[in-house]
């Protein structure tokens, strides 16, 4: 998929786009219209991690350890109740830290489109961890943590910090770097 909307690199020919042609399929293109609403949907994802904040504050973090509790009766994986309940919550306030930072970088890769797909990425373990926890309790719904997941997958695989977003800024720069540093190639994918 090409989602870039620049003039200059819809008229590059890549292999894929070559191999695509021979087969009779063309490649699907993102206008801007489609990257601007993908970027909304990307700030609206954030929003809702940094919401989430609110209920978990420190230094006591409210209402997780139900939660996690709930996680740890509720869970269809085998094993992950104990790893819960013998090591997650004998360690609370590390778990507690731990999970309330992880959301709110997610909350900020998001909203402003900073190392956006790294932001992704965690959203994406954080959204796993949810799902297998949560999916089938009592009162939860369990499509809303599949949701989760399939909006991670979705900014894992594109690029949506590009617009409206700090990404835009810095992909050029971590692209022009990347043939000569190794750290260059890997922060690249990640805005």
């Amino acid at each position: 998929m090409h989602i870039s909307s620049s003039p200059s690199q819809q008229t590059m020919v890549s292999p894929e786009r070559d191999a695509a042609s021979r087969v009779g399929v063309s490649p699907v293109v993102l206008g801007e219209p489609g990257l601007f609403l993908l970027a909304l949907v990307r700030i609206f994802f954030g929003l809702l991690w940094f919401q989430q904040l609110a209920w978990k504050m420190p230094p006591t973090f409210g209402g997780l350890r139900s939660y996690v509790l709930k996680e740890a009766a509720y869970t269809f994986v085998p094993g992950y109740s104990a790893i819960l309940k013998h090591v997650f919550l004998t360690r609370f306030l590390l778990l507690g830290a731990g999970v309330w930072s992880a959301e709110l970088l997610v909350g900020i890769s998001l909203l402003f489109g900073l190392f956006t797909r790294l932001g992704a990425l965690l959203a994406l373990v954080l959204s796993i961890q949810l799902f297998i926890g949560l999916a089938f309790a009592p009162g939860e719904w369990y499509w809303t943590y599949g949701m989760l997941v399939l909006l991670a997958l979705v900014f894992v695989a594109l690029p949506a910090g590009r617009r409206l977003g700090l990404d835009a800024l810095l992909a050029p720069r971590w692209y022009a770097a990347r043939t000569r540093h190794r750290l260059a190639r890997l922060l690249a994918w990640f805005v």
